[in-house]
This record gives C-alpha cells, structure tokens and sequence, in this order.
C-alpha cells in the first residue's frame, strides 16, 4: 500500500501490522487522523492592564459533543489548539483571580484567532483548587493549625476542600454538619443517627466546627484566599482532552461540571458525576474507565473513542440477580495492550479492538480484582493473588500484617509489581506495604518510615490517645499525623530498582529500593495536598494525581525536580492515573470521579509549539 504524503506539519508515520500487510498512515500528533478540513484556533490573552498572561486555562468545545480540549498560554501570552473539525465552538479562557473569557467562534478558516482580555476579580475563592483552599483557612494560633491537622485527616480524605469549604455555615451548622459526615461511610450512603460515629471527628467536633466557622462562617474573615503563581515552562505544554462519562450516552450540560471555575466544584451528590474512578490508555490512545458506583444498570468499564468521544460499555451482572452492573475500581493495561479489570470473584480481559472479553475465575483464597497491577513477567496481581494469562495459573498469598504492635485493622489500598515479578501492596492508613515474592510465595512486611511531622507536637495527653483507636470508621480518615498513610504505589517499566509509593497524608514522594529496601523521601511542593497514586513511564518519570488538588505532579528521579500539571476542571476528585506508550510518547488518563468526566494528557514539545507558531504565522500572513 502507498504512503500518504505529510501535508501537515507535526504528523508522523504510523505502521501498523495487520497480518503480513503493512498499511503507512499519516496521524496529527495532537489531533484526530487529519483531514483536509481541519482547522486551528489561536489567539492570546492580557490582562486589563494590558500584560501578557501566561498560564491562563484556555477551553473549547463544540456544542452537541461530549469533549471539552484544554491547552495553557505561553511565556507570550499566546494559546495554540492541536488541528480541530470546523464548528461553531463555545471558547473560554480562566486564570483564578480574574473573570472569565468567553466567546462563540465559529471555526471555519485554516486558521481562526480569539483575543481575550481578563479583567481582574475581587473575590475569586469560587476559582481556587482544593490546595489554594486548605492554605488560605486559618492557620495564625496553634489551636489554628492543629485543627487544621484535624481537618486533613477527618475531611480530606474523600471529599476536595475545593467542595467541604466552598459553603459557609456558623458554628453550629458546622457541627451538624460534622455530625452527619461522622456517621456515614465513604460513599455516604448509608448513615443513621444509630451508626457509630468516626472517633476522631466526634472527639473535636466543637473545636473544628469553631475553626471551620472562623474561615468559612457568615463573616468569613478568617479566610485568607491566594491564587499561587500560574503555570509556566513545561507546565503549560501539556494538551488535555476531557470526556463526559456521567450515563450512557449522555453528556453533562456545558458549564455544570465544574469547567468554569467561578461556578464552584460540582456537586458529589448528584449521581451522574459519579461514574470514572480509575482509567487507562490502550496503544491507539483510546481512554478506557471503570465505573464504581453501585447503582447502575448498564456499565461496569467503558472505553471512549479519543477522537469522537463515543463511549462503549461493557457490563458483568451482578450475581445478586438484580439486573444492575457490578462496580469496578482498578482498570489496567498490560504489555501486550490487552486491558483487564477484575470484579464478582473474577479477572476480566478485553482485546480493545474487537471488544472481546475473557473471564478467568478466582480460586479459593484469592481475590480478583479491586487493586490491580502488572508485573515486568507479565503477571496480573491482585492484592493477594497473582494469575500468569500465558498458562492460566493463580498463585495465592497471605496478608503477614498480625503483630502486637500493629494495629489489627487495616485495609488494601494500592498494588505495584515491580520488575522481577514480586508485588508490594498498600496497607492503608499504616505506613507499611506487604512485599508478596513469586518464586518463593513467602510474604514479609515493609515498613515506611515515620513521618516528621512538627505539628504532631500540638497532640498530646488525651489528644494522642484518639489515634490509637484505629478501628473500624477511622480508618476512613488519612492516619495519624506521623505516618505517611501510603496509597497506590508504582514501579517500572522496565529495569528499574525503584517503588514509588505517593502519601496521602504528609506532601511527600517515597522512593523504596526493591532489593535492598532502603527508603528515599522527597517533598511535595505544594502544601496541604494528598498523593492518591503514582504511575512510572518509559523514560523513568514519577506521575502522581493529586485529589484534593486537581493537578497531575510529574517528579524527575535524575533532577528531582517537580512539574506540576493542573487539570481544567475544579472539583474532580481525581482518583486514578494510569498512562500508556502511544506512537512512542506517553499518555495519560485520569478519571474525575466527582465530575463526570475522564480525560487524557499529552505533552508537546517546546520544539513542536515553536514550529506550530511559526507555521500559524506564515499561513496568517499569507491570507
């Protein structure tokens, strides 16, 4: 078959194998395959002032389509859109601190452009991200930074504070408030004034109903809101593509989802926003998600067309007869690109293609399913069980955490498989992972070391005690105030020595050797956030998804740098983040589990915005 020629500047040649035929395609980096029609949008920002804005959140989407596209202003002030299909597309610009830009341009030219101008906004704490919010709360008397310790264990653990704080209630509302979210579970859907209350949210109720009211009560004075510095350099290179996932079908009204910042975060309990929990990519860039909520009838995973955004279900029943969907969490990708998923006792596989999917039931003792990795051999873990697709054989392994001076409850919350094909599982809120050996089949604990914390200092005597109490409801919390309460760690691709473990509780990376065990930590610059998984490309970088910030952290293991990656949306409660080698670059995927969306992050080059600029200019002068 005959190449195509390049028409287009940033395409490049795809093979693909199909049989013995090798078909040569030509496919836009950042855009669907490109056709003759497609269009681009420009344009650049300033302020009232007059001053180039660099960082400013630019979006488009076109009415009557399920995809929202962000990309980020540069040094110049200047946005750049990946080549789009003509329409009359909804476009806005935000920057928190400032009003919107909004505007219907209709792109029907090779090249459309759409200035804007932000003027200022007074009050902007509608705009900010979970962690502009935690750092503008009161902090100026010990008894302030204390209860914001409380807040960070007790509050933040399922809900964003761009959502818990954007109401304002006196004391008195506030402690009902804390009565109620004491007394339910993490999804909220089964409290009684006869469920046993968290102890820890109980024992300082009045105390951070107080502060709470201080910062966010009718008078509000104690809020101190400050935007932090807008993206810069690399950050603002990224292209992020969002898909609506709220029901089969159906996208979200444009602006209800928390797109427009000054609208505030999206509303956790309405149920249409509650249906991407984890993601990944499979190797032609489609978008893969798996839905966890308990109430729903068509979906237990669905993958989304990159391109047009359609959505394909796929379901496992329920065994109980009901009729509705069994719930997925973890959803991955293995090394040959066949997706899997595990749920109702069984590992689940998919051949993204053709849609075909294989069920390989657990034995006894084995869970499939929930938290899922894969290993550098292969190997599909669960949390105590490894399944080998090449010979269908399961391996069973056991929990060692039993000890006198553990505490008895704990529960999994994360799995990584390293290269040698052993796995390390999570023991949410502890600071301990189970290091599960394959040849072997033995088991040992792995501990994480304490966290240095200097406000565990302000708990003493009785205040201390409450952490002891490690059952049951407070286990819905973050931990204690010196541990790091260790989420969803990852290791490799490839040969690599390295387990990175992101913390829920302590703004920290920790690096772990595989072999020698040795501990490395390194600080998260960006206070008053919690690491909820992290995720290791080919070329060696830490991806770690921030829930309470809406951001993506990229850590550099050679420079040890951070690059920080902020999501469009407020109010996501992103949970997963997984990533897949498409045409050579890395793409990721992160699920908005509080805002009926999933999206999809790719990263352009400097050398690739410079000749899109250069090529904008050339054809826009030539007109």
């Amino acid at each position: 078959m005959a190449k195509t020629r390049v028409l287009l500047l940033l395409t490049f040649g795809v093979v693909i194998l199909v049989g013995l035929s090798v078909i040569t395609l030509q496919v836009g980096r950042f855009g669907s395959v490109a056709a003759a029609s497609d269009v681009m949008l420009t344009g650049a920002i300033r302020s009232g002032s007059g001053e180039k804005m660099q960082g400013v959140t630019v979006s488009a989407r076109l009415p009557g389509k399920t995809i929202t596209t962000s990309v980020f202003t540069d040094a110049d002030g200047e946005y750049y859109f990946p080549r789009m299909e003509p329409g009359k597309y909804k476009v806005w610009a935000q920057a928190v601190g400032f009003e919107n830009g909004i505007a219907d341009v209709d792109l029907a030219n090779s090249i459309t452009r759409q200035d804007f101008t932000l003027g200022s906004r007074e009050s902007f704490e509608s705009q900010m991200r979970g962690d502009e919010w935690i750092n503008a709360m009161p902090e100026d008397t010990p008894q302030d930074q204390k209860m914001k310790e409380v807040f960070h264990m007790a509050c933040m653990g399922c809900h964003p504070p761009s959502v818990t704080l954007k109401d304002r209630f006196d004391d008195k509302g506030w402690a009902n408030i804390i009565t109620v979210m004491s007394r339910i579970s993490t999804m909220g859907y089964d409290a009684t004034e006869d469920s046993q209350p968290n102890p820890l949210m109980e024992y300082y109720k009045e105390d951070l109903a107080a502060w709470l009211a201080k910062g966010r009560g009718p008078g509000g004075s104690g809020l101190k809101p400050k935007a932090r510095p807008r993206p810069t350099g690399d950050e603002t290179l990224a292209v992020i593509r969002e898909y609506d996932v709220p029901q089969a079908g159906t996208g979200l009204p444009l602006f209800d989802d928390g797109s427009l910042w000054s609208e505030g975060a999206p509303s956790k309990l309405d149920f249409k926003n509650h249906h991407a929990i984890d993601g990944t990519v499979d190797f032609d860039g489609n978008v893969w998600f798996s839905d966890d909520v308990n109430l729903n009838p068509f979906r237990s995973v669905g993958k989304v067309d990159w391109k047009t955004g359609e959505v394909t279900n796929f379901k496992v029943p329920k065994k109980d007869g009901s009729g509705m969907a069994a719930n997925v969490h973890d959803i991955i990708t293995d090394h040959d690109g066949m997706v899997w998923f595990g749920t109702e006792g069984k590992l689940y596989r998919i051949e993204p293609r053709t849609g075909k999917m294989d069920s390989f039931p657990a034995p006894a003792g084995a869970e499939a399913g929930g938290m899922m990795a894969v290993d550098g051999k292969g190997g599909i873990w669960s949390p105590g069980a490894r399944f080998d697709p090449k010979t269908g054989a399961w391996k069973v392994f056991v929990n060692p955490i039993r000890g006198k001076n553990m505490q008895a409850y704990t529960s999994t919350y994360g799995i990584a498989a390293d290269q040698d094909g052993n796995s390390w599982v999570s023991q949410y809120p502890l600071s301990i992972l189970i290091h599960h050996y394959l040849v072997t089949g033995e088991s040992e604990n792995v501990p994480v070391p304490k966290r240095d914390n200097p406000r565990y200092q302000l708990f003493t005597g009785d205040d201390r005690k409450i952490f002891d109490m490690m059952g049951g409801p407070l286990q819905q919390g973050r931990g204690v105030p010196d541990q790091y309460a260790v989420r969803k760690p990852a290791a490799g691709p490839g040969p690599t020595d390295a387990l990175w473990a992101p913390t829920w509780h302590g703004e920290s990376l920790v690096k772990i050797d595989i072999h020698t065990k040795k501990t490395t930590v390194y600080s998260v610059p960006w206070p008053g956030v919690g690491g909820y998984q992290a995720i290791v490309d080919k070329d060696g970088m830490v991806f770690v998804v921030f829930t309470d910030g809406d951001f993506v952290g990229k850590f550099n293991p050679k420079t040890e740098k951070w690059t920080r990656y902020d999501l469009p949306t407020v109010g996501t409660e992103a949970h997963g983040i997984q990533l897949a080698t498409v045409d050579g670059r890395t793409q990721l995927t992160v699920p908005y589990f509080a805002a009926g969306k999933t999206s999809k992050i790719e990263f352009r080059t400097k050398e690739e915005l410079a000749a899109l600029k250069a090529e904008t200019r050339k054809t826009a002068q030539a007109r």
